[in-house]
């Protein structure tokens, strides 16, 4: 775990009372192209989004990098250029940060001291529906340990890609409405279907 706490930095204003924390999360399908950075923290700004978790990043290694007054948080394999997980921070999210946690490619951590609350950040990326099922297990027993890890009195907040077919019935106050993608034309027994295995490990 990479920490900051020894810096001891000042608290932020995100995750108050008087004013709205936006966050979000984007599989980026890469970022190891020339250009790619630019654009997702161009985004980034143009939403005033305050934290962003990245899927797919396919960079190399675990790190922490620094590009106009964000910080990027990364975590991916050695060498392989695939899978990587990332948390973007704004200039004011990144005044909160104490510390980080890449745990492996699919899942990195980060703990935010704020004046409200100390808020843990989790940002992961699952193994798709034709993943080996061990490979799949792995994953959530991971996500599980690294969740358990965190003390009852710090807000957890988990964002990612969970490679998940939802729906929304009953729950619209909890899935999104981009959570479902079937077109009008799919048949019934699709549509029955339509929860795979790892939407029933999320939910």
């Amino acid at each position: 775990m990479t920490s900051r706490e020894d810096a001891r930095p000042p608290m932020s204003q995100i995750f108050n009372a008087k004013s709205i924390t936006m966050i979000g999360t984007w599989n980026v399908l890469t970022l190891f192209q020339s250009g790619k950075m630019d654009q997702v923290l161009g985004e980034m700004r143009a939403y005033h989004l305050d934290i962003l978790g990245v899927s797919e990043m396919r960079s190399s290694g675990q790190g922490c990098l620094y590009s106009d007054d964000m910080t990027v948080l990364y975590s991916d394999h050695n060498e392989q250029h695939t899978d990587g997980v990332g948390i973007i921070l704004s200039k004011l999210a990144s005044r909160a940060l104490v510390c980080w946690q890449p745990v492996n490619e699919r899942i990195v951590t980060a703990r935010l001291n704020t004046k409200l609350a100390k808020v843990t950040v989790v940002q992961v990326y699952a193994p798709t529906e034709i993943a080996p099922d061990e490979e799949k297990d792995i994953f959530y027993d991971h996500l599980q340990d690294v969740l358990q890890e965190v003390p009852s009195f710090v807000i957890k907040v988990v964002l990612g890609d969970f490679n998940a077919n939802t729906e929304r019935r009953g729950m619209h106050a909890i899935i999104g409405p981009m959570a479902q993608q079937i077109a009008p034309t799919t048949t019934a027994k699709f549509r029955r279907n339509s929860m795979n295995t790892t939407a029933n490990a999320v939910l």
